[in-house]
């Protein structure tokens, strides 16, 4: 994910707010609800508008300091700067998680598979099967990471590629990896790929797709203005997105006319969307917590979840929802405060360069 808050000339407040609503889609991926799971087929589908959104901004941002002498490792050591610090927050609070079910006997890993999981977690690498305290699970620690691996992998290629990059070339990126998500979908029946090693190869066209869709939307606009969708049409109609209902064969088809057509259209037609007041106010917030909510999601609702196990307190599945998203929210908003934006500062800074001694 990526956030506009370093966008320096110009702001996209209310993409922010519709990258923020994906984030609370994702959480009904990850808690129990039936109603939820019912009323967002294509919740999981969040992550295909994440990618798009990503290469949109990531292209205003540092497109043309890439092309004028930013270099690769510059880049790179930004885009870990910005992630890092929740990523290692919400990894090791399920770090903590599944080492006290290994304690208590609550399931058949060991020791050592929580601290395998983990070394590879702190350097953003899935866990190999024999390694992880779930076999099929390449981040089982922290669910979502696997997005950030492919995040970090496409970021690479953006930036070894960014002097060179055209609309042209865009185009022929999108085609031969638009190819491969169609091969991806009739597949394994739908796009929701990546997160498990049964279909981590499916996060590959997955994101390159759509990141470079998103590059491509950022490079025409300049000669292709289009209209703006009010802000209210642009929430109701990326939540419409996830509510599309489809099963079987119809399911590779709507996954697939979301992450070609409707997730480039959302972002080409809301980048100029303009709120206003409190609207561009909670969408500024939102989106500003989005990333935090997204990555911290799973391991808090994994110590929720325990504790209302352990008092014997069973709720309806909308309910655990709300507790998860409020949860998520307020965490991130803390960390946001007192410890992501600090330690983002920190790492930042370029160090002081050394003194040469005089030499009388």
């Amino acid at each position: 994910m990526v956030t506009t808050d370093i966008a320096g000339k110009e702001r996209f407040a209310v993409l922010d707010g519709m990258r923020g609503l994906a984030a609370l889609a994702v959480i009904t991926d990850h808690v129990p609800s039936a109603l939820m799971t019912s009323l967002l087929p294509g919740r999981y589908l969040a992550v295909d508008f994440f990618f798009v959104l990503s290469g949109f901004v990531l292209a205003h941002v540092y497109g043309e300091r890439l092309r004028t002498g930013m270099s690769f490792s510059a880049f790179m050591r930004v885009r870990a700067v910005r992630l890092w610090p929740l990523y290692l927050a919400g990894t090791l609070i399920g770090a903590a998680l599944a080492l006290l079910y290994v304690i208590r006997g609550w399931n058949e890993a060991s020791p050592l598979q929580v601290g395998t999981s983990l070394l590879f977690a702190l350097f953003l690498l899935p866990c190999p099967p024999s390694l992880s305290i779930w076999p099929n699970a390449p981040y089982p620690l922290n669910g979502p990471a696997w997005s950030l691996f492919f995040e970090m992998f496409v970021n690479a290629i953006f930036a070894l590629v960014a002097r060179w990059l055209s609309p042209v070339l865009c185009l022929g990126v999108m085609a031969v990896s638009g190819i491969l998500l169609v091969l991806s979908a009739f597949s394994f029946g739908q796009l929701d790929g990546g997160f498990a090693w049964s279909n981590f190869i499916v996060g590959f066209p997955r994101v390159t797709f759509g990141f470079f869709t998103g590059v491509w939307l950022y490079l025409v606009r300049a000669h292709e203005r289009v209209p703006a969708l009010p802000t209210w049409a642009a929430y109701i109609a990326l939540a419409a997105v996830f509510m599309i209902p489809g099963e079987g064969l119809v399911r590779s088809f709507v996954d697939l006319i979301a992450a070609l057509i409707l997730f480039p259209a959302l972002v080409a037609f809301c980048a100029n969307s303009r709120a206003k007041g409190a609207v561009l106010w909670l969408s500024t917030l939102i989106g500003a917590l989005s990333y935090g909510v997204y990555i911290l999601h799973v391991p808090l609702w994994g110590w929720l979840n325990l504790v209302l196990e352990r008092l014997g307190i069973v709720l309806p599945g909308i309910v655990n929802v709300l507790l998860a998203a409020a949860a998520a929210l307020a965490i991130a908003a803390l960390l946001d405060k007192v410890y992501d934006r600090p330690l983002r500062r920190r790492l930042s800074r370029k160090p002081s360069p050394l003194i040469a001694p005089r030499e009388d």
